[in-house]
Formats: C-alpha cells, sequence, structure tokens
C-alpha cells in the first residue's frame, strides 16, 4: 500500500524512522538503510515522506522511503508529545521515541 506521511524521529547513524502515517492508525517503523529510496539522502524529523507500507504482525514496516516536502510539519514531534502527556496514547510503545534526539 503506498502511503505518505511525517518523520517524527530519525536516525542518522543507524538509517531509523518512525513514521506519523496519513491515514493516523499505526506509526510507520523504517530501518536500515534498504528502506529509503535513497539512504544517501539527509532526511529530517518534519518532513513528508512518501513509501510503501507492509504490515508484520503489529508493525507497519516503511520501504522505499523517499522525501515529498521537506519541513512540512517540524512541530508534529511535540505536538504529539504534548496531546500523549494530556491523553495517554494506549496501545503504541514507539510513541516515547519521539523526543529522542539523535
Amino acid at each position: 500500500m503506498r502511503m505518505q506521511g511525517v518523520v517524527i524521529w530519525y536516525c542518522r547513524r543507524e538509517f531509523r524512522a518512525i513514521i506519523w502515517c496519513e491515514d493516523s492508525k499505526e506509526l510507520g517503523i523504517a530501518t536500515g538503510a534498504t528502506a529509503w529510496g535513497n539512504p544517501m539522502l539527509d532526511v529530517q524529523v518534519g518532513d513528508v515522506v512518501a513509501f510503501r507500507a507492509e504490515q508484520r504482525g503489529t508493525d507497519r514496516l516503511c520501504r522505499d522511503l523517499h522525501v515529498v516536502q521537506r519541513q512540512a510539519a517540524p512541530s508534529l514531534p511535540a505536538t504529539m508529545m504534548a496531546n500523549a502527556q494530556t491523553r495517554p496514547i494506549s496501545g503504541n510503545p514507539l510513541l516515547h521515541l519521539c523526543s529522542s534526539r539523535d
């Protein structure tokens, strides 16, 4: 399934990212250089990306990622964290990673 989303956490060293997906369901996980269409591309939190989503058990894996629009939503992670603190979100163990600063 093709989808778009916003990068809400990114680790350049490991090519890992957590992505809020446009359907507002499970967060997407990109892991390893092979998940990216161009692993040398500079990706930042807040970038809109397009990808192919694959469901593996309870995880939504993102493949063939590429940037659609840079810095379209740089405040999204902070907004998500603020909402999570006022309204606990159950069922998504990845949300706590969004505040990481790699």
